[in-house]
């Protein structure tokens, strides 16, 4: 396994976990990704961190001298921004990076997309530890079709070869791992871990025997369930066959049993009262508020009675401090293809799954402390960060 000492993680794409069908890098394919790497950590850590001094010293004043107020939401804050050069540098940098991701990481899939194809196929033939079950007549949904989601091209659907798996190594090749320069781990499973371990800390009786994983891409927090309850059933499902095929081989590669379905989230073809654990990882923000509405049902009828629904997001607007700190949270929104992250951070989540079926005393929004996974299986807790949860029982 890969190191995963934070000094490495912070500069090497070295650092990235190993499997059986992650690409191959050449030396200057790693030369291109650690200077996203040092890029993005430039842009995070010393160019993002004076916007809030942009607009305490310039934006904020100018705008009560014109109003006579401060401003009152993200949308006043992001208007009066744009017009700083300062800022308008940072989010052209920080847009170009997130472009610059996929025109570099393309090539490297693409010279051996062949041969990650004919890995994924083996795993399929052999009677392994899992299971792949497609299916190519479900809807493809307009929020994931209607944009190349994260400026990826394709995004995470679009098959043009016989078995097709470049999505899922597009997605697997380093871009969470660039973008927080390590800090979800080598294999990318922060996310999953953080809500295990929040999970053992306030529900520590809870062992869940049934899992399903909703929106599991190619399987990140999919394989931390596993690791945590090896004993449970697990299920990953996503309705882009590309990011399935590449989960599967990928899972089997690290010794873990999963079932992935092709399936959407709102729609499936489980039976009622099936698992007692229904969660997903940075999922929401990516739906619609119409499908947000239907899968919150759809776990409802899912869950067995006493079960868990869980999804790892960043916070909801109403839980932020400050409008400026709505307005830094809201870029994606507006610059990363993600048309839906704002209106989700707006939503009623508490409304929704009571009108879902879920009673209100039951749910919860909290904050989880931020994780980072080690190579000898520990977890190490953040100095700083949090995931926002929001749950329901059943």
């Amino acid at each position: 396994m890969a190191s995963t000492d934070i000094a490495t993680q912070k500069t090497s794409i070295r650092g990235l976990g190993k499997h059986a069908i992650m690409p191959e890098l050449r030396c200057d394919d790693e030369y291109l990704l650690n200077y996203q790497m040092a890029l993005s950590k430039f842009l995070r850590e010393k160019v993002q961190t004076k916007n809030i001094n942009i607009y305490k010293k310039k934006v904020e004043p100018v705008f009560k001298k014109k109003y006579g107020r401060s401003p009152k939401s993200r949308h006043e804050v992001r208007k009066a921004m744009l017009k700083e050069p300062a800022y308008q540098w940072w989010a052209c940098l920080r847009r170009h990076l997130q472009e610059q991701s996929s025109s570099f990481k393309f090539p490297i899939v693409e010279r051996q997309v062949d041969s990650l194809s004919e890995i994924a196929k083996n795993y399929r033939k052999k009677k392994g530890l899992g299971s792949l079950k497609l299916n190519n007549k479900i809807p493809y949904p307009k929020y994931q079709t209607a944009m190349d989601m994260h400026w990826m091209p394709g995004s995470y659907h679009t098959e043009v070869s016989d078995y097709d798996v470049f999505s899922g190594a597009m997605y697997d090749l380093g871009g969470l791992y660039i973008g927080t320069g390590g800090k979800m781990g080598p294999y990318n499973d922060g996310p999953g871990w953080a809500a295990i371990n929040w999970l053992n800390k306030k529900y520590p009786k809870f062992s869940p025997k049934k899992i399903l994983d909703q929106g599991c891409t190619v399987g990140h927090s999919t394989l931390a369930y596993a690791e945590a309850w090896p004993k449970a059933e697990i299920t990953g499902i996503d309705f882009a066959a590309p990011v399935l095929r590449y989960a599967h081989a990928r899972a089997e590669s690290l010794n873990k049993k999963i079932s992935f379905v092709q399936s959407l989230a709102e729609k499936t073809d489980f039976e009622s009262n099936t698992f007692d654990l229904v969660i997903s990882s940075m999922f929401l923000h990516e739906t619609s508020t119409k499908a947000i509405k239907e899968l919150f049902s759809e776990t409802f009828r899912l869950l067995k009675p006493g079960g868990l629904m869980l999804h790892i997001e960043q916070p909801p607007f109403h839980l932020m401090k400050t409008v400026f700190e709505q307005f830094e949270m809201d870029w994606d929104t507006h610059n990363n293809n993600e048309p839906f992250w704002g209106p989700m951070h707006d939503l009623n989540l508490v409304k929704i799954s009571s009108d879902s079926g879920f009673k209100k005393f039951k749910t919860f929004e909290e904050f989880c402390p931020f994780v980072i996974p080690q190579d000898d299986k520990s977890i190490k807790v953040a100095k700083a960060g949090n995931w926002f949860l929001f749950g329901a029982w059943k």
